[in-house]
């Protein structure tokens, strides 16, 4: 059986209603920390999907700002670490080594 995908993307819209859920959860939570679990949770999603409306409304190419700075981010990163060459596989060894040592200066190698 092959799984082709779904159709939920994450976006930076997303991302950023998430963070705004979180922030009026934890206000909610901190003015008035005998409220009802779920009145606090049904506000921070309603306050959420307010958000979100209104970024996607005023902010329509923040996504595509979001994904740019990801793919800067991923290339910067790969492109560094691909630039060290055999550096990629010393240190896995080199913390294998570690391990060794310190087993062998504790005796419990046998």
């Amino acid at each position: 059986m092959s799984y082709s995908g779904s159709n939920i993307n994450f976006s930076f819209e997303y991302v950023i209603s998430v963070v705004v859920i979180l922030v009026v959860c934890n206000l909610l939570i901190k003015t008035n920390p005998q409220m009802n679990t779920i009145i606090v949770l049904i506000v921070g999603l309603l306050v959420g999907y307010l958000s979100l409306l209104i970024i996607n409304s005023l902010f329509p190419a923040l996504n595509s700002f979001g994904v740019n700075i990801y793919q800067y981010l991923y290339t910067s990163a790969i492109g560094s670490f691909n630039d060290t060459g055999y550096m990629n596989v010393w240190p896995p060894i080199l913390a294998i080594l570690i391990i060794f040592i310190i087993l062998l200066y504790n005796r419990q190698l046998g």
